[in-house]
C-alpha cells in the first residue's frame, strides 16, 4: 500500500505532519478529513521510503520487531500515551524516530489500521510475527479497562523481565557450549594438523612406539582420512534429528525426559515456573480472568510437556477445581509457585503474590546460572588440559626413549 507524507491543520488550527497509508491520493485525503485534519500538502513518499513501506509482501522480507526492540517500543508507547498523546500520533512519532526499518514499517502498518478505525489490539493482531497472542491479549485487556497506558507499562515491564530471564538462560547454556566447541576445534586442529607433521619424525624409529603415541597417531590418521565424512554424518544427523523432532509425539517424549534429568530438569522447571508466574500475574493484574490468563500463558511454555500441563490445569479450573490444586496435580512446577498460588487464592492477592513469586524465581535462576557456569567452565578446561597433556606426553615419550638409547 502506498504511503503519503502530509502537512495538515486540525480543528484547533494546529499544524500536523506525518505519514498515512492509502490506496490512492484521494483516499489519503479523505482519510485525513475523516480525522478532522485539513491537508495543506499531500505527497507520495520518495522511492527510498516506498521501498520500506509500500512494496508487496511477496517481493520483500516480512518486517519483524525483535523481542528486545519490542520492549523498548512498548515502554515508549506507555510513556507517550500516559502523557495524553493519541495512539496514532504515538505510533507515528516512534516510527519516525526509529533508525530501524523493521520498526518503522511495522508501526506504520499498525498506525494505518488505527487511522482506519480499528482498535490498537486489532491492528497489532494483523502483525503476528511482531506481536504475539499474549501481547495482543494484554493490549486488548488495557483497551477494555480504559487504562491503556498502565497496561502498556505492565507489558513493558513484562517484556523487560522476560528478556532478562532469557539472557540469563542463554548465558548459562550458550557460554559453556561455545567454550566446548572452541576446545573441540582446537583439539581437532592439533590432532589433524600438528600431530601428522611430528609423526613423520618417527618413521625411522627402529623400536615399537609407546602405546599412547600409537593411540594418538592412529586417531590422527583416522581423522585425516575420514574427517570430512564424519562432519557430513554429524550435519546429517543434526538435520534428521531436527526433522524428527517436528513430530509432536517425539518432541513430547524428549521434553518429558528432559524434565527428568537431575540438574537440567530442575533448571527447566524453575525457568518455566518463573515465566508462568510473571505472565499470569501480569494478565490477572490487568483484569484478565484466570482462564483467559491460563490460555494466554500456555504460549510462553516452549517445553511440550509443560504446555500440556498448562492445558490440564486449564481444564481442571474450567471444571471448578481451585487453581493451586490444579497446579499441584501436575507435579511439574515449582512447589513455591503452587504454595503462593494457594495463598493468593485465600487472601485475594493472587496477582501480587504471583509477581513476587516471579521475582524470587528469577533470582533463583541467577543462582542456577552462576552455578552452572562455575561448574561447566572448569570441567571443560580440565578435560581439555588432560587431552592436550595426553597428546604432549604421546609425542614426548618416543623422543625421551630415543634420547635414552643414544645415551646408553
Amino acid at each position: 500500500m502506498p504511503a503519503y507524507q502530509y502537512v495538515a491543520v486540525d480543528e484547533k488550527g494546529k499544524t500536523r505532519k506525518g505519514v498515512i497509508a492509502a490506496e490512492s491520493l484521494g483516499d489519503a485525503r479523505r482519510n485525513l478529513q475523516g480525522q478532522a485534519l485539513f491537508p495543506l500538502n499531500l505527497d507520495e513518499t520518495k522511492a527510498a521510503e516506498k521501498s520500506d513501506l509500500s512494496l508487496p509482501l511477496l517481493s520483500r522480507r516480512k518486517a519483524v520487531i525483535g523481542t528486545r526492540d519490542l520492549a523498548l517500543v512498548t515502554r515508549q508507547m506507555a510513556t507517550m500515551i500516559g502523557a495524553g498523546i493519541s495512539v496514532d500520533e504515538t505510533l507515528q512519532s516512534i516510527a519516525m524516530q526509529s533508525n530501524k526499518p523493521a520498526i518503522r514499517e511495522v508501526l506504520t502498518n499498525v498506525r494505518s489500521q488505527v487511522v482506519e478505525g480499528r482498535r490498537l489490539s486489532e491492528a497489532m493482531r494483523r502483525e503476528p510475527a511482531s506481536f504475539g497472542a499474549l501481547y495482543v491479549a494484554m493490549i486488548a485487556a488495557g483497551e477494555a479497562s480504559g487504562d491503556l497506558a498502565e497496561i502498556l507499562d505492565r507489558v513493558a515491564n513484562y517484556g523487560e523481565k522476560t528478556q532478562a530471564v532469557r539472557d540469563r538462560v542463554r548465558a548459562a547454556l550458550v557460554y559453556p557450549a561455545v567454550l566446548a566447541t572452541v576446545a573441540l576445534g582446537v583439539l581437532t586442529l592439533l590432532i589433524t594438523a600438528v600431530v601428522p607433521k611430528i609423526a613423520g619424525q618417527f618413521d625411522t624409529f627402529q623400536t615399537q612406539l609407546p602405546l599412547p603415541t600409537r593411540i594418538v597417531l592412529g586417531l590422527s590418521d583416522f581423522l585425516v582420512s575420514y574427517g570430512p565424512l564424519i562432519a557430513l554424518l554429524l550435519i546429517g544427523g543434526v538435520l534428521i534429528t531436527r526433522q524428527r523432532l517436528r513430530d509432536d509425539t517425539r518432541r513430547l517424549r524428549l521434553d518429558t525426559n528432559l524434565l527428568r534429568l537431575p540438574l537440567l530438569g530442575r533448571f527447566v522447571q524453575i525457568v518455566a515456573s518463573a515465566r508462568l508466574a510473571r505472565t499470569l500475574g501480569t494478565l490477572i493484574e490487568g483484569g484478565s480472568p484466570v482462564l483467559e490468563a491460563l490460555n494466554a500463558a500456555r504460549e510462553t511454555q516452549t517445553n511440550r510437556r509443560l504446555r500440556q500441563a498448562v492445558d490440564e490445569i486449564y481444564n481442571d479450573v474450567f471444571e471448578g477445581r481451585a487453581l493451586a490444586r490444579a497446579f499441584r496435580s501436575t507435579e511439574l512446577f515449582s512447589p513455591l509457585l503452587i504454595y503462593m498460588i494457594g495463598m493468593g487464592e485465600k487472601s485475594g492477592a493472587l496477582a501480587h503474590l504471583l509477581m513476587k513469586t516471579a521475582d524470587y524465581l528469577e533470582q533463583e535462576i541467577d543462582g542456577w546460572s552462576q552455578t552452572l557456569l562455575n561448574l561447566l567452565e572448569p570441567i571443560i578446561v580440565v578435560i581439555m588440559g588432560l587431552v592436550v597433556g595426553f597428546i604432549v606426553m604421546a609425542i614426548m615419550l618416543p623422543i625421551m626413549q630415543l634420547n635414552s638409547l643414544i645415551l646408553s
